[in-house]
């Protein structure tokens, strides 16, 4: 089932399947802001992670001496949700366990997915709620993908990603196995900027953890345009494209509560890096936002 919300700046569309985005369209040119997911290139468009991140070892994972098997990024993406409420501007729609993801997740949850249109700007709300009578271990991410080069002549060259007022990033050491290492490279900015090049993603994402800012931009010299990402509530932020020997024109913006598996670590859900937990009947919320223009 898919899902229309509209202002008077910005036009939205969301699949009920894992509550994905997969349209954003600037209604001043009509300019279609989600990538749209050529299967050759990467087949999504802004998939949830939930309720892990990333790869794991041997795709499981061990909770209070039991292991479970669960695919990378966990199930949330492919869970069929169901819409909670909808106005012109915003809609809610809710997932909860079946009777797959049980044996994948042993946790009673409820997660809302909330959007809103605001201007030029769309929020996406996850809201976690422990509805079992321990302590819910869960990790929530998005993996937002882009269009770059909406205007005719701009090559991915002409972008470049602004990290305000930092001279440098340190993003996150990586094995063969694209486990996280337990140190960091740099990449030194020139007045907080990136140069986008292909090359940047040759091993994986760029993965940045607590970066000292909690939101960049992805601009483009040549047109004006942008892409605003804000991440405040979120530690850990990825800024990914697959690797090819050709320009990918998008980029995917992943917010991560939780590192994804590091190599140095042991399987325990309950000790990954910055694991989020929920007491029984609390919940957890967590937010990010894209603005967009040109």
């Amino acid at each position: 089932m898919y899902i229309t919300i509209e202002n008077e700046t910005l036009k939205a569309a969301f699949s009920t399947k894992g509550a994905e985005m997969i349209s954003l369209i600037l209604k001043e040119d009509n300019s279609e802001y989600v990538w749209q997911g050529n299967p050759d290139i990467w087949a999504k468009h802004a998939p949830l992670l939930f309720p892990v991140i990333g790869r794991l070892k041997d795709n499981e994972y061990t909770l209070r001496g039991k292991t479970y098997n669960i695919p990378n990024h966990g199930f949330g993406r492919d869970s069929e949700g169901e819409v909670l409420s909808q106005t012109a501007d915003s809609v809610s729609v809710l997932l909860t366990p079946n009777e797959l993801s049980a044996k994948m997740y042993p946790f009673p949850f409820r997660l809302q997915i909330n959007y809103t249109l605001s201007g030029n700007t769309l929020k996406k709300e996850h809201i976690v709620t422990n509805e079992g009578g321990d302590t819910l271990y869960y990790e929530i991410g998005g993996h937002d993908g882009y269009n770059i080069c909406l205007e005719p002549g701009e090559a991915m060259e002409d972008y470049y990603l602004d990290f305000g007022a930092l001279d440098a990033i340190h993003p996150l050491q990586l094995d063969e196995n694209i486990l996280i290492l337990d140190g960091t490279d740099t990449i030194p900015l020139e007045d907080g900027k990136l140069d986008l090049r292909m090359e940047l993603f040759k091993v994986d994402a760029l993965m940045l953890r607590k970066p000292g800012v909690d939101q960049i931009s992805l601009k483009s010299r040549k047109s004006g345009r942008y892409i605003t990402f804000a991440f405040h509530d979120f530690p850990t932020i990825g800024i990914w494209t697959k690797y090819k020997p050709f320009n990918t024109n998008y980029i995917c913006f992943e917010p991560w509560s939780t590192l994804p598996d590091c190599a140095y670590l042991g399987k325990e859900l309950e000790k990954k890096v910055d694991i989020r937990t929920v007491e029984p009947g609390e919940k957890d919320v967590m937010s990010f936002a894209v603005t967009v223009g040109k």
